[in-house]
């Protein structure tokens, strides 16, 4: 640009300044901006997760830059080619500043990340080779290279986004103990903040686990002859004591083999602060201890081990409301197949005799499930198999008894009914009101009794929900089981099938049929009602429970 371009641009600088308001001051607005930018600064809490906005600013921001930025903008290309400033030497732009900023900053956290890397080198007492092949730290250094180099898009004033990118790096350097000592930063733990917790000890544990136990291998025939370390080598007490250092035991399986178990809630090494972890989340501590139940058809440790276990997972099960995540999908399909081998017994713990009848240990084991000695889902359950096996030697309840009955006892037992419609096992049907008239007017010209009798649940349902609506009170009756609970009262105040969006169906061995409310009446009547079914004596269907 020559002297007669910029004398044209300052020109029109001039005439745009002058169009300005004359109260506009812009010291007075950068004043006015750092003022508020301290003021949300201070506001912002530590833990916030998500950088905090640039552009959700007042208006007088917007207005106030433009104005700025209208200078820079004219005099910008010209002052950029100026190779010194007057007195010859070379100026510092702002820009330059910020890289150095920025800079530093990834100087110091790759110096911090390094630190804390080699702590845990020498923590898992490996070489930097063993440290490097972890997938843990594969993640971190991935992370690490990630943040750094988004960084540089990143002005030096965004002290929220560099702290959070630098947590967020260093959180990722994780070790099971490092993960447990976590607990004493929280007073009162929650569920949520206990299964954090817990998902970061699983994560580095299970990897250890597999690590340490790989390095047992060339020592098995020593390990086999001698229990008392002090006897070992010291390569090997150093294996043992970092995978102790850990909360792992060394353990023998059933084939001879040596290997390192996490046992952070009731093993040998376990840290004084596990208590404070809310206890509705050691469900999953004691799956990541015990692993499978099963062993082929049959149990891995005793009958009444098992039962134990399942009642630590039972608690968990209940308690936690992620049922979609991965974990808990584990540690349901463990919970119901183990219970389905248990009620149904196993070559070492046979429900019945050669003969056809029941064992009486299996009895005697029934009893306290029944009792309630092993938790509260397999309670009913147990108790119905039990009378039934004392009056006829046989249960049908035992014989139609699935893995997923024993979910869907889960669900009654936690109450949760939200979504409960959409299960894959449910089938799904619309509304049909012309159709459920249709039904109606058969069961008036027919037999009553015996016309319900022959009804689907899905069908009885349909029916029972028609009645309320048009008020036939000896229908009502006639489908519900006599003294049938019914824990709701706003079913009672439904006029039209019209609420109701969808029927789900499952065919278990408690049928259940959900009925889902439509969205404009969700605020009325809930969500959905379950309702419940089962045999009569007779061997026909009758309504057993509702629910909201």
């Amino acid at each position: 640009m020559d002297d007669k371009q910029f004398e044209k641009r300052m020109e029109l600088l001039k005439k745009s300044y002058n169009r300005m308001e004359p109260q506009l001051d812009p010291e007075a607005v950068f004043a006015q901006i750092e003022a508020e930018n301290a003021t949300q600064k201070a506001q912002e809490t530590v833990t916030t997760q998500k950088p905090p906005s640039r552009w959700q600013k007042p208006a007088i921001w917007i207005a106030s830059i433009a104005s700025v930025l209208l200078l820079s903008v004219l005099v910008s290309s010209y002052v950029i080619n100026q190779p010194e400033s007057i007195n010859g030497k070379k100026d510092v732009s702002q820009k330059e500043k910020q890289e150095v900023g920025i800079q530093e900053w990834i100087e110091n956290i790759t110096k911090k990340y390094n630190s804390k890397k080699e702590q845990i080198r020498r923590e898992l007492k490996v070489s930097i080779d063993e440290l490097n092949a972890f997938e843990f730290i594969k993640e971190a250094d991935y992370m690490l290279d990630f943040y750094t180099k988004r960084s540089s898009h990143v002005k030096e004033e965004d002290v929220q986004i560099l702290k959070f990118n630098e947590e967020s790096i260093l959180n990722k350097l994780m070790t099971p103990r490092r993960a447990l000592e976590a607990i004493d930063e929280y007073n009162n733990l929650t569920f949520d903040e206990s299964l954090e917790i817990y998902r970061l000890y699983e994560k580095t544990a299970l990897e250890l686990e597999d690590f340490y136990s790989g390095l047992l291998k060339p020592y098995e025939s020593l390990l086999k002859k001698s229990k008392d370390i002090n006897a070992y080598p010291s390569d090997l007490k150093i294996i043992i004591e970092a995978a102790n250092n850990q909360f792992m035991e060394l353990k023998e399986n059933e084939e001879g083999a040596f290997y390192f178990k996490a046992t952070p809630i009731y093993g040998e090494f376990s840290p004084p602060n596990i208590n404070k972890l809310h206890p509705d989340t050691f469900g999953y501590f004691e799956y990541l201890e015990k692993g499978q139940l099963l062993l082929a058809d049959d149990l891995r440790y005793t009958r009444e081990e098992t039962a134990k276990s399942l009642k630590i997972m039972e608690r968990t099960l209940l308690a936690d409301v992620n049922a979609d995540s991965p974990t808990y999908k584990v540690l349901r399909q463990n919970f119901e197949n183990t219970w389905l081998v248990l009620m149904k017994g196993t070559a070492s713990y046979p429900a019945l005799t050669k003969n056809g009848e029941p064992h009486k240990d299996y009895m005697d084991f029934l009893q306290k499930v029944a009792n309630g000695n092993y938790g509260e889902v397999m309670k009913k359950t147990a108790s119905t198999i039990l009378n039934e096996l004392q009056q006829d030697n046989r249960s049908d309840t035992l014989t139609q008894l699935s893995a997923y009955d024993i979910w869907t006892i889960v669900l009654q037992t936690r109450e949760e009914t939200a979504g409960f419609i959409n299960d894959s096992d449910f089938t799904i049907v619309s509304i049909d009101e012309p159709q459920i008239k249709s039904v109606y007017e058969q069961y008036k010209k027919s037999d009553n009794e015996a016309f319900i009798n022959q009804l689907s649940p899905l069908n009885m349902v349909s029916l029972y929900l028609f009645a309320i609506t048009i008020g036939d009170e000896s229908l009502r009756k006639a489908i519900l089981w006599p003294e049938t609970n019914i824990n709701t009262s706003s079913l009672d105040k439904v006029k039209s099938l019209d609420i109701f969006s969808q029927l789900g169906e499952y065919d278990g061995i408690y049928p259940m049929v959900a009925a889902r409310v439509s969205g404009e009446y969700q605020d009325m009547y809930g969500r959905q009602f379950l309702i419940k079914l089962a045999k009569n004596k007779e061997g026909n269907y009758r309504i057993t429970g509702i629910i909201d």
